[in-house]
């Protein structure tokens, strides 16, 4: 960070007696006596790139009240970055948008960003935002382009009237694009956030619907029964991946990205995730994590290990070798969900069932058979104990009345 202070420094000609002098005492007698032509320049301290402290010379003036004035403008910028303040420039939207596609390129290349994630910022700003504030200056956009921006996301490509998730998805990709700005000290705030606030726009409920331990069991009586078909049968591979998920918890890309060395003994190192265009990447927010397994998660690989064999490879191999496709067994398990009768989306909760939905039933096993929190928590690789239990581990109403059942024969 900058210094503390600036100072005044004085540079002297190559005649002077004072030549190797800087402070500004040594324009005395000497110096005048010699007519030295002295040049005045400020100095301070600052960071380099990699953090090391290094000094700063400005402009020289052969004008001391010249020089008197840079100091004094110079030190005004020095406590107000110290401070926190950041002037705005002049940087419109459209300019700001290439920055911020190479930011995220290179977030991209270090492995925290997916490149999907940006291609959802991109369509945002193609689509939305440059069309009707493109021109407009970065720390001008208030109130009237954010409406404009708002008009313009609340009707689809087609011209139907949009959700309200999709306004919010797009509200959300603009708050990072200027909050990015806002951290790399080109625009002082952001105003997308108050604006969303007063829009009191009510977010539809989030996150997919689990399975009931009945619906599980009816489901994986579907992959075998599929499996013992004599034309087309399916492979085991389908049923055993969509099992051991529901055990583990991992999320679709982790189970994809599990090789056979991620096993070690009855622990389970997670450290990639697999996307279709980037390959293995590491896995999300870019924490690796230790899956400990419980006896449901190792039954699972106790019937699949011998299927699968001790090649080195992918854990869950594709029927033709090479990494499982992800959408493959995505629609394995949905024509299972059907074949089993389970609707597609949850009758009390409202909610859709998908692959994704067998880590909510993660959370809703591990809690019944008695679990600690803190062991969900890490199992899910969640940040919060809150996201654990309350959003993926919300009971659904059947649950509850087990529960309550359970409760009262015990009485």
């Amino acid at each position: 960070m900058a210094t503390r202070t600036a100072s005044l420094q004085v540079s002297h000609s190559s005649w002077c007696p004072n030549r190797t002098k800087t402070a500004l005492e040594s324009v005395d007698r000497a110096c005048r006596a010699a007519k030295c032509r002295p040049r005045y320049f400020t100095l301070h301290r600052a960071e380099d790139a990699s953090g090391v402290r290094v000094k700063v010379k400005g402009e020289r003036f052969t004008d001391r009240q010249m020089a008197e004035k840079a100091l004094r403008k110079l030190q005004v910028e020095l406590d107000e970055h110290r401070a926190g303040i950041v002037k705005p420039k002049d940087v419109t939207l459209r300019q700001w948008a290439k920055t911020f596609e190479e930011i995220s390129q290179q977030r991209i290349d270090a492995g925290t960003l997916k490149r999907r994630t940006l291609e959802g910022y991109q369509e945002t700003l193609d689509l939305y935002a440059l069309p009707v504030m493109g021109s407009a200056l970065l720390n001008r956009i208030g109130p009237a382009e954010l409406r404009a921006f708002f008009d313009r996301i609340s009707k689809n490509t087609e011209g139907a009237d949009a959700s309200v998730s999709s306004r919010l998805r797009h509200l959300r990709h603009l708050n990072v694009v200027l909050a990015t700005a806002v951290d790399e000290g080109v625009l002082a705030s952001n105003p997308v956030p108050l604006f969303k606030k007063r829009l009191k726009l009510k977010a539809p409920r989030r996150g997919k619907a689990g399975f009931e331990d009945g619906e599980l069991a009816r489901m994986w009586a579907a992959f075998e029964s599929q499996m013992a078909k004599r034309a087309k049968p399916w492979k085991p591979v389908y049923r055993y991946a969509a099992e051991f998920s529901a055990e583990t918890g991992l999320r679709l890309g982790e189970l994809v990205a599990l090789d056979l060395d991620s096993l070690r003994g009855s622990d389970l190192h997670v450290t990639h995730t697999y996307d279709d265009v980037d390959g293995l990447i590491p896995p999300k927010d870019g924490e690796a994590r230790i899956v400990y397994l419980t006896t449901g998660a190792l039954a699972v690989l106790a019937k699949w290990l011998p299927i699968r064999g001790d090649a080195s490879g992918p854990l869950f191999s594709g029927p033709t070798g090479g990494r499982l496709n992800k959408r493959e067994l995505q629609r394995k398990l949905e024509q299972a969900r059907d074949a089993a009768g389970i609707p597609k989306v949850h009758p009390e909760i409202g909610l859709k069932r998908s692959f994704h939905s067998l880590r909510y039933s993660t959370s809703n096993l591990m809690q019944r058979r008695g679990h600690h929190v803190r062991f969900i928590e890490q199992t899910l690789g969640h940040s919060t104990l809150d996201l654990s239990l309350n959003l993926y581990g919300g009971w659904s109403p059947d649950q509850m009345r087990a529960e309550a059942a359970r409760v009262g024969q015990s009485d």
